[in-house]
């Protein structure tokens, strides 16, 4: 009985994130809340992304068209300051502004401020660019699931800012557009994808006014921010999130930007390899036979179900792992990688009594066990050492060694959403999953991943709670 009572549970941990939203956190996603600026100029922004040891790309969106430059300098009073190039702003993308800087200074802290029509914007941010150096100690940090402006609990976000992160990774469900403003088929229009985008940079929010402040950020959607629940490639207006994605947010470089928004990037001797599991995803469904059993057909992927012209993600993550010589490699996936939830898939009573629960785990690499293989295979025919795997979209946060996970991965996904406690209820239905523990309380959490160099070289794996304390952690030492 304690095991069917646990599967009931789960049962709720994976249907619809908007099952933990109350009637009032469903009215204010109602309403069509955007930030006023406090100078009256900005609409969304300033931030800063795509960084790296000597450039960054930054972004604004002006009330109206405007002629858009960045004023930066090394000291808060801008002092010495410099600009970037001056651009105008493209109505033809809503105004939204992208500017790159090159020439800048390894490992330099610069503040900056928007310039709009000669105008100087109130808002002073600040970033840090990546050192030169590889053997350069640091943090990362990143997380998932976060209701954004509708949310009545941002008390994770201010103890974020105060942490050293070197950048902060947002790894999917940043907002939930398909539950809330503008809703269903909210990708069908990029009117609609604009609207999604300016929500989630509500400058009111603590996370873009204390975090996005502070720190470089790099994104990735998951299904709610990509087109709605447990969405795939099939999805007709999959383009128009494609374009979003490049139009509103400051990434870095794209392999095959019309295809999917896969990408990496390089912090001392730490590549990131940032995964895009939705726009080539083969349709979940089709992992189901006729019966309502796991029997995915050949070629069932998550990383390349669809013929695409140039580079497919799948070979490009074979290519970039293969040739990278970065001490470390993080491989950052928007949903869970630990193949022990095959076990759970293939549990035919969960099959027949609780097809919802399938549905959840079909939605995780598990559900692509072809793909997990050739990752698997990837590493050991390669001898690929020091690889790491970060994850979201459960709602709760994990680690695991690599006993069960394979490759070490570390999972936080409740920045702002109610945790799931899936761990726990995993193991009341007796799957042990994460050997390295779950956060099962009713706070929320983020991921942080810290290298360290010199005599003794490892990288750490923490969960920290919206109190700042270290709720799990598991060292993992150069191979």
């Amino acid at each position: 009985m304690i095991r069917i009572f646990a599967v009931c549970f789960i049962l709720l941990s994976f249907t619809s994130p908007s099952n933990s939203f109350n009637s009032n956190e469903e009215s204010k996603f109602n309403q069509n809340v955007i930030a006023t600026a406090e100078d009256e100029l900005i609409q969304s922004g300033p931030f800063v992304g795509a960084v790296s040891d000597v450039s960054a790309t930054f972004i604004v969106k002006p009330m109206k068209l405007s002629k858009v430059k960045f004023q930066l300098s090394e000291d808060s009073s801008f002092s010495n300051s410099f600009y970037t190039d001056e651009v105008v702003s493209d109505e033809n993308k809503f105004n939204f502004t992208k500017i790159q800087i090159n020439e800048l200074k390894p490992g330099t802290k610069y503040f900056y401020r928007a310039v709009l029509d000669e105008n100087t914007t109130e808002r002073v941010h600040s970033f840090k660019t990546f050192p030169s150096e590889k053997n350069y100690n640091f943090s990362f940090g990143f997380g998932s699931c976060q209701q954004g402006y509708g949310a009545t609990t941002p008390d994770l976000f201010p103890v974020i800012a105060k942490d050293s992160l070197s950048f902060f990774l947002q790894i999917g469900d940043w907002t939930y557009p398909d539950f809330g403003n503008p809703g269903k088929g909210y990708n069908e229009s990029l009117d609609k994808l604009e609207l999604t985008y300016r929500n989630r940079y509500d400058y009111s929010y603590p996370f873009n006014s204390e975090v996005l402040s502070r720190m470089p950020i790099a994104y990735l959607y998951d299904d709610h921010d990509f087109a709605g629940n447990d969405a795939d490639g099939t999805n007709a207006f999959k383009s128009n999130s494609l374009k979003a994605y490049d139009m509103f947010f400051p990434h870095y470089k794209m392999d095959n930007p019309d295809n999917g928004i896969w990408q990496k990037f390089r912090f001392g001797d730490v590549e990131f390899f940032l995964l895009d599991l939705r726009t080539q995803r083969s349709a979940n469904s089709n992992a189901m036979n006729a019966q309502g059993l796991f029997e995915p057909p050949s070629g069932h992927s998550i990383l390349n179900g669809f013929t695409i012209d140039g580079e497919n993600q799948k070979k490009w993550l074979e290519n970039s792992l293969k040739n990278s010589d970065a001490k470390w490699k993080v491989i950052v996936s928007t949903v869970i990688f630990n193949p022990r939830y095959l076990d759970a898939l293939k549990d035919e009573r969960i099959a027949q009594m609780f097809p919802k629960v399938q549905k959840g785990i079909v939605d995780k690499w598990a559900g692509f066990p072809e793909d997990i293989e050739f990752l698997q295979n990837i590493i050991k025919d390669n001898n690929i050492k020091n690889v790491i795997m970060v994850s979201g979209d459960s709602h709760s946060s994990y680690i695991d060694d690599g006993t069960n996970s394979v490759i070490p991965e570390i999972s936080s996904s409740n920045l702002d959403t109610k945790n799931s406690k899936l761990g726990f209820l995993t193991q009341l239905a007796g799957y042990d999953i994460w050997n390295q523990g779950s956060y099962n309380e009713d706070g929320h959490a983020y991921g942080r991943v810290s290298f360290y160099y010199g005599s003794e070289e490892y990288a750490m794996l923490e969960v920290i709670d919206q109190t700042g304390a270290v709720v799990l952690s598991y060292r993992l030492n150069d191979q």
